[in-house]
């Protein structure tokens, strides 16, 4: 927090320094930091509007272009016209919050597993994650996501967290509207850190009133063709409660399931899940970085950050976000829809 606090101190003063003498720029940049200083305390910051968000996104790009010019500045003695600066800026803003909006797209996903049962070939799996229902992510926004899945008609939906942002006393409107998503089998839900942010009993109990099951340490088996799948889901570490992969197997070893899937927020578990094994990890948490520079530091903070990898005998897909969280930006990643395929034998995994 003191290495937070010092940081976007030293941001501020760096780039109030290129404008020495305009108050206005130095007023502008004061509030984007005490914006960003008060994100963490969200009992106290009330401010989470689009606007507020949209500011701390343009800041990220006129910070890179305010590097860049130094350095060229320092290697050439050449620097480029602020308002160079300020246009482009604008523009990565405009196009990346364009690529938010525009909405999530359908990424079909084979899986190709080795002596999978002729009943389960072509088992689907819609996989949403990091919607980020709240300030940002409203009606018009949950209602293109539920009819993308409902188009894609999957045999389960899986949510593997921070589905909410937000109290749900004020969000109940847009919550309710997930109960429109269709499967054969049903919804199946992780929380992420976000719903402990803010409560995650209570976003457990509103999804499960709309019909979404909770997999909180637990298992859930459900019979596709007579062929049991096992679906299985652990807690995110901010809620202090370890992950009980043992517990959830034995809880349904009578059951033998043909096939074995964990949902967790965050992909750091797989090689643990994988010694377990179980078959399938579906994760989110990186959003693939969300937006540029962040999608170049992501691959830094997190081994597996997006898409399809095996670990072990494990294959483990990492979500890039349905939805988007903070600034509603999007450049370098796609938010996504993923539908999970199973396929027999290790066939070439194709990507749409």
């Amino acid at each position: 927090m003191i290495f937070f606090v010092f940081f976007t101190i030293a941001l501020f003063l760096y780039l109030g320094a290129h404008f020495p003498s305009n108050l206005g720029i130095w007023i502008f940049l004061g509030f984007i930091m005490i914006s960003i200083l008060l994100i963490p305390f969200k009992k106290i910051f009330r401010l989470q509007l689009p606007i507020t968000f949209a500011v701390i996104g343009f800041l990220n790009f006129f910070t890179i272009f305010i590097l860049l010019n130094d350095l060229l500045t320092l290697l050439t003695n050449y620097a480029t016209s602020m308002n160079y600066i300020f246009a482009g800026s604008v523009f990565c803003c405009l196009f990346g919050f364009y690529q938010a909006q525009k909405g999530p797209q359908i990424r079909t996903v084979s899986i190709p597993v080795v002596d999978l049962p002729v009943e389960l070939i072509d088992f689907k799996i819609a996989q949403i994650s990091d919607l980020h229902i709240g300030p940002t992510i409203g009606k018009k926004y949950i209602k293109q996501v539920v009819n993308k899945i409902n188009a894609i008609e999957a045999d389960i939906v899986t949510l593997t967290g921070d589905i909410g942002d937000g109290p749900v006393k004020t969000y109940r409107e847009e919550i309710n509207l997930l109960k429109d998503i269709k499967s054969n089998y049903g919804s199946f839900y992780v929380p992420g850190n976000h719903e402990y942010y803010w409560n995650a009993n209570e976003w457990l109990g509103v999804l499960n009133n709309i019909g979404i099951i909770n997999l909180v340490n637990r298992g859930k088996v459900i019979y596709h063709q007579r062929k049991p799948i096992l679906i299985g889901g652990i807690p995110d570490p901010v809620s202090k409660l370890s992950p009980d992969l043992k517990g959830i197997l034995d809880s349904q070893s009578e059951e033998k399931p043909e096939y074995k899937i964990l949902l967790s927020h965050r992909p750091g578990i797989a090689e643990m899940a994988s010694t377990f094994g179980f078959d399938l990890q579906l994760s989110g948490h990186t959003h693939a970085g969300q937006f540029f520079p962040w999608t170049i530091v992501v691959k830094w903070v997190h081994k597996i950050n997006k898409g399809l990898h095996k670990i072990g005998g494990m294959w483990i897909y990492v979500s890039q976000g349905t939805g988007s969280w903070g600034p509603q930006l999007r450049l370098g990643s796609q938010t996504e829809v993923a539908l999970l395929v199973l396929k027999r034998d290790e066939r070439e995994i194709t990507f749409s």
